[in-house]
């Protein structure tokens, strides 16, 4: 049957090449499309290492130049974490996937720089593993008198320092990194202990999920306070711990009131909206091969009336009818899918090239493939079973 169905097509060949070309076109674009989703989806929603829902931020700025930071922000701390409902606070020298932050180069020796590790650099207190729900896996956490607070111009020249898993595996693969000694610029950093996960400010870098805490905070004259609380209260504690760090010093700035979950949210606005028109995309292209697969299988029926009557009349069934129809209707995907996935994949081969983007994983162009069969064969039934229902009399009657 496939033949005579090929040789059919092959007939009235205009319509059926324009719905392959069109097939095509879209099962390379929205194989392409449903990657760069996914893709995006598996990148937002990667773990940070922090329990994200109970966690909030609020931004201090001290406007007096001559105020002793270390105070103040201990006197904060006292009063933030005697809050009800607060489990535990912490300054911090910036926020982990806020898009903004610092980062540095470790070196395993002072002579040897020829091979670094990049990797975020976070400043907290003994409390920022608890504030942050971070998994400690190895070692142990600050002790308290480890934390210094420095001027800038008082920098140590040497600290202890917290490190990701990522980071330990990257910098001594075959062996434990608790106890090792590395090097920042000239700050020898003894590594006493290892977290399982913690994201760095900026998830499109490379070193991403490799990030080094250490208690060395500088007096200057702005800091994050990390807030850890029960996630049922956690806005209106938020909203009235501002209300009271305001109160105690109306000179001073309390801003950027944030939880860290809006905060990841703002972080990948670009992906969150790179996904919302992808997936109008999909939409759209699927709504017009609907359409399209619709519109030619209806006129196929109406211009074949007369050959469905006569093979109505030699002895098919309507189920024989609408098979043969449909299996038209595959034939088109069949061929859209072969020329469609060399689309994708010359295109996929150019994007990895010039843009060092990832290649094309076989299983999009599966799904897409599938699916757009489903849909046609779904746009196709409607007037498929209608020319079925045609009688051999009234197809041969206006003959």
């Amino acid at each position: 049957m496939l033949d005579v169905i090929i040789k059919s097509l092959w007939r009235n060949k205009t319509g059926p090449l324009l719905i392959i070309i069109q097939l095509s076109l879209t099962i390379a674009v929205v194989s392409t499309a449903l990657f760069v989703v996914s893709e995006r989806i598996a990148k937002i929603e990667r773990p940070s290492g922090m329990i994200e829902e109970e966690i909030f931020n609020m931004w201090m700025r001290q406007n007096s130049s001559d105020s002793d930071m270390e105070h103040i922000v201990k006197r904060d701390m006292d009063i933030i974490r005697a809050m009800p409902g607060v489990i535990d606070a912490a300054p911090v020298s910036n926020i982990p996937v806020s898009g903004g932050g610092s980062a540095t180069s470790l070196y395993k020796s002072p002579e040897e720089k020829l091979t670094d590790f990049n990797t975020a650099i976070y400043e907290m207190t003994d409390h920022g593993l608890p504030t942050l729900g971070l998994v400690l896996i190895e070692g142990r956490n600050f002790n308290a008198n480890e934390v210094n607070f420095f001027a800038q111009e008082n920098a140590p020249e040497q600290t202890v320092a917290i490190i990701t898993k990522e980071l330990a595996g990257k910098m001594f693969p075959d062996e434990s990194a608790v106890g090792k000694a590395v090097y920042m610029g000239n700050v020898q950093l003894t590594i006493i202990g290892v977290v399982e996960r913690l994201m760095g400010p900026w998830p499109d870098s490379e070193y991403a999920t490799s990030a080094t805490i250490i208690p060395e905070i500088i007096k200057d004259n702005t800091i994050n306070y990390l807030v850890r609380a029960n996630s049922e209260q956690r806005n209106e504690i938020m909203l009235s711990l501002v209300e009271k760090l305001r109160s105690i010093d109306s000179t001073r700035l309390i801003s950027d009131e944030k939880s860290v979950m809006q905060i990841k949210r703002e972080t990948y606005t670009s992906d969150y909206a790179m996904i919302k028109i992808l997936s109008f995309v999909i939409f759209l292209l699927t709504f017009v091969n609907a359409l399209g697969i619709f519109g030619l299988t209806t006129f196929w029926v109406t211009q074949r009336r007369k050959q469905i009557g006569i093979r109505r009349a030699l002895g098919s069934t309507k189920a024989g009818v609408m098979r043969y129809f449909m299996l038209e209707n595959v034939t088109l995907v069949v061929f859209s899918a072969i020329v469609g996935s060399a689309i994708a994949y010359v295109n996929s081969s150019y994007m990895a090239r010039t843009h060092g983007t990832e290649l094309l994983r076989i299983e999009y162009v599966l799904i897409t493939v599938v699916f757009l069969l489903l849909v046609t064969l779904l746009a196709a039934y409607s007037p498929v079973r209608r020319g079925a229902q045609i009688s051999p009399v009234e197809a041969v009657s206006n003959v």
